[in-house]
């Protein structure tokens, strides 16, 4: 609080002060008071009102200044009016009350939306693991009949359970880090278990994957990996240009291990490179592919925030994608 905001809040009291003596100097001078008592009297009031908006102002203005000290040390903003202190001036005691009742209609409504998120999270991921029995059966069904229709079923299928997985990871996507398994592992093991789950769709684009330098060993969880590496892999078969060629390639840095993933697809326009991994933001090439939804990227970026990995992505239009994967120096085991 500035002297002069408050001053100019009392600017009608002051008005009002001075008309009073004003009014009384012309008493005492019809009177025939003499001059020196008619301004010591002017004085006294004077001095006396100064007196009263100094304390006032001072009491204000450290009540004020504690109120909002707390309000900036707070994470919580709507626990203020519960530990803001009690003030000995009216209008204060009257906003700590307002501001008592308005933190608490906040912290209910909050509360009930938590619960709401909670109960849909939970019912989302009973949905999520009951909707993977009948899509499992169906594709050990389809692998019974290889017909062409069967088979273009069981690609769809696929679709279907990637889009399902990709629904509970963006569910957790909050609260991740409390569903991870940190293990020991390879990049090799990682990128096979991701080649292995993908290994249709990549026959079927015509996949060449080249392997360099995986055999470095980290810490991560597996399944996490596998999701962020599924998603590198979909992109790279949905955006692809010709027969699909894949590099994976292993790096030891002085503080990380990296992986980096390299296609030869139509690769994606400076402008949109920047965005990429926004939350649904899908670019040009999104005009090109209307099943593009903008969430897998997004989704690889949380959770490599959430494992404290990087994850960059370097491209030219016509001279395909590389993605980039780093894992941070305390994943980092040396070789025995």
């Amino acid at each position: 609080m500035r002297l002069r905001d408050y001053l100019a809040d009392h600017i009608a009291a002051a008005g009002c002060l001075a008309a009073a003596e004003l009014l009384l100097a012309g008493l005492l001078w019809l009177i025939g008071t003499p001059g020196v008592f008619i301004g010591f009297a002017a004085g006294i009031v004077a001095l006396a009102a100064a007196a009263a908006l100094g304390w006032d102002y001072a009491r204000r203005r450290a009540w004020y200044g504690r109120l909002l000290a707390r309000l900036d040390a707070l994470d919580q903003k709507t626990l203020l009016g519960e530990i803001a202190d009690e003030p000995d001036f009216l209008d204060g005691q009257l906003l700590c009350g307002v501001l008592r009742r308005c933190n608490k209609y906040q912290n209910d409504r909050l509360a009930e939306a938590e619960r709401r998120a909670l109960d849909y999270r939970e019912y989302l991921d009973g949905w999520v693991h009951e909707i993977k029995t009948p899509i499992t059966s169906a594709r050990l069904i389809a692998e019974n009949d290889k017909t062409p229709a069967v088979l273009r079923m069981d690609d769809e299928l696929r679709r279907i359970e990637l889009l399902v997985e990709q629904v509970l990871y963006y569910a957790r996507s909050g609260d991740a880090e409390k569903d991870f398994r940190v293990e020991r592992t390879t990049l090799r093991a990682l990128v096979a278990d991701a080649l292995k789950r993908w290994s249709r769709p990549l026959i079927q684009a015509g996949g060449r994957p080249v392997l360099e330098n995986l055999d470095l060993p980290v810490t991560a969880d597996a399944k996490s990996c596998g999701f962020v590496l599924g998603q590198i892999l979909s992109n790279a078969v949905k955006y692809r240009s010709g027969p699909l060629e894949l590099r994976f390639t292993g790096a030891r840095r002085e503080n990380a291990v990296t992986l980096t993933i390299a296609d030869n697809g139509i690769g994606i326009p400076p402008a949109d490179l920047a965005r990429v991994f926004d939350k649904g933001f899908t670019g040009q090439n999104g005009r090109l592919y209307p099943r593009a939804t903008g969430i897998g990227l997004y989704l690889c970026r949380r959770l490599c925030s959430q494992m404290n990995m990087g994850i960059a992505a370097e491209s030219a239009p016509g001279r395909g994608t590389a993605l980039t994967l780093t894992f941070p120096a305390e994943s980092h085991i040396p070789a025995d």
